[in-house]
């Protein structure tokens, strides 16, 4: 098997998915540098090297990438669909013009070609530039974040009035993935080059829907919590208030897709993916043992 890539370039480090992939390099053994918009705090204090820019900025870039032998490719949550174009297009020739080895793309949501939406059809153009682009990379593409369930929301919902919110259908049926996990795949992906060219959904080892997570919630909790499917027009306003109104369209035009699709659509069979990356994925409950629901609900009080 070749050697996992000494150095790694990890971009949107400063969020969660982007510093569980961080600590899940380092542990791996890799030097790691990362990508940090001027003026944003440091999270990681020595043992990581930083270039202050961003992706819109195809010079910091450059600089970003020389010397390093893979890029952890993730893109800003909230970027439009002309931006994760264009900070896919810059971050590709930034890498093949330094002679990086390997891109994982992880693309945080599920795609899919051809929806209408504009968010995934900006991901899907910018997986068709990079497959197009002659740099060796792996695509990942995982279902839902299982911490979308911990939301400023959503935890405060759960714990104080007993309900369990998300804007999906109760028979969809999700195999939902956690930020570490996630990051474990990334790093596995490092460890095959070989795969470039591939791609990968990612999604846990169980398909649950909304009101079996809501009784697993309850036998941890220790009491009753009911699944509410929001409505879509509740979930924008709920979005808007903290992405702007244009960021929230998008998404929730994404979701407007997903409800309009068959309700095993994120359930994700992860035989064969495990098979050639062998990670196994935490399961649900384990995840909300490991949360600490009161504190999560204390960032907002109950209504």
């Amino acid at each position: 098997m070749p050697d996992f890539p000494s150095s790694i370039l990890v971009t949107c480090a400063g969020g969660a998915q982007g510093s569980a992939i961080v600590q899940a390099c380092r542990a791996a053994g890799a030097t790691v540098r990362v990508l940090l918009r001027k003026g944003a705090p440091d999270p990681f204090g020595d043992g990581v090297n930083i270039v202050r820019g961003d992706l819109a900025d195809a010079r910091r870039l450059g600089l970003a990438c020389l010397g390093v032998d893979a890029v952890a490719l993730t893109l800003p949550l909230d970027a439009s669909p002309e931006e994760i174009v264009r900070y896919g297009r810059n971050m590709l020739t930034a890498a093949r013009e330094t002679e990086v080895k390997l891109m994982v793309f992880n693309t945080s949501s599920y795609v899919s070609r051809l929806s209408g939406t504009a968010l995934m059809d900006a991901k899907m153009e910018l997986i068709d530039m990079i497959k197009a682009s002659g740099l060796p990379s792996i695509i990942l593409k995982p279902t839902l974040y299982m911490s979308n369930v911990a939301t400023p929301w959503g935890a405060p919902a759960i714990m104080h009035h007993h309900v369990f919110p998300y804007p999906l259908p109760a028979d969809f049926q999700t195999s939902w993935i956690s930020w570490g996990d996630m990051a474990a795949y990334v790093v596995e992906a490092m460890r095959r080059p070989e795969l470039a060219g591939a791609s990968f959904d990612i999604g846990g080892p169980e398909a649950l829907t909304g009101p079996q997570m809501a009784d697993i919630l309850s036998d941890i909790i220790g009491r009753e919590i009911e699944y509410y499917p929001v409505p879509l027009g509740d979930f924008a306003t709920r979005l808007t208030a903290m992405l702007g109104k244009k960021s929230a369209d998008q998404v929730v035009a994404h979701y407007a897709w997903i409800h309009r699709q068959r309700s095993t659509l994120l359930a994700v069979d992860m035989r064969e993916t495990i098979s050639v990356l062998p990670i196994k994925p935490t399961p649900f409950a384990d995840w909300a043992k490991a949360q600490d629901w009161p504190a999560l609900a204390s960032t907002v009080k109950a209504a």
